[in-house]
């Protein structure tokens, strides 16, 4: 396998026209392998769930276990394999502007907030993805735990968890180049009862990019 060179923007061109994924929702749609999908924090500390499915069979789906498993690591930058739940190289990631991204975190859902904030009917990560990813038959019960890009996770010494505000600023972005054909998907996370976005959702920048 050749290794991926971070990918600069002198040496890309679009193949799709950068989208807005609006604060709170969600988008969907196809990579092929080889190409990169950029997402772009547009105003800043705004956080991203990101999941990749097999086009061939969605059903063989990003793992963010595997993938802390394969890196040794719960942080994964610039060099990094996604991986699926069948160990199927799915991604790599290129050029990282943030470099502090999570694999711990599920999902925000329809289902926690009411018990982790005592609050309902607000928007969630979970349902921005089965909303986007309706239209590529993918349901709820098979979107994964997903790589939560620009999220900002401490783990104590034995081991709790700390929710940080996300470190990145406008304009920063995160390369993911398809090393098969994939179903992507992205939620411009809704949370704005923790710190995770800085207490506001906003906007990412979206574009699938070719070499």
């Amino acid at each position: 396998m050749v290794p991926f060179a971070p990918t600069t923007t002198k040496e890309v061109r679009a193949i799709d026209a950068m989208q807005a994924v609006k604060g709170g929702t969600g988008w969907a749609g196809t990579a092929p392998a080889g190409s990169v999908l950029r997402i772009t924090d547009l105003e800043g500390t705004q956080v991203g769930d990101l999941v990749l499915f097999r086009a061939d069979d969605p059903r063989d789906r990003f793992s963010a276990g595997n993938t802390r498993k394969m890196a040794g690591s719960i942080y994964v930058t610039s060099g990094a394999t996604l991986w699926s739940t069948r160990y199927e190289r799915l991604a790599e990631l290129g050029e990282d502007t943030v470099g502090r991204h999570d694999l711990l975190a599920s999902a925000c859902t329809q289902y926690d907030y009411p018990i982790r904030f005592g609050v309902t009917g607000h928007r969630s990560c979970l349902a921005n993805l089965t909303e986007a990813l309706a239209s590529h038959g993918i349901e709820e019960a098979g979107i994964p735990d997903p790589m939560n890009v620009f999220m900002s996770m401490d783990v104590g010494p034995k081991g709790e968890l700390t929710i940080l505000e996300s470190t990145s600023k406008p304009g920063d972005h995160l390369d993911v180049r398809m090393l098969v054909d994939c179903i992507v998907a992205l939620s411009a996370c809704p949370q704005d009862l923790n710190p995770t976005n800085g207490g506001k959702s906003t906007d990412l920048g979206v574009e699938i990019l070719h070499a």
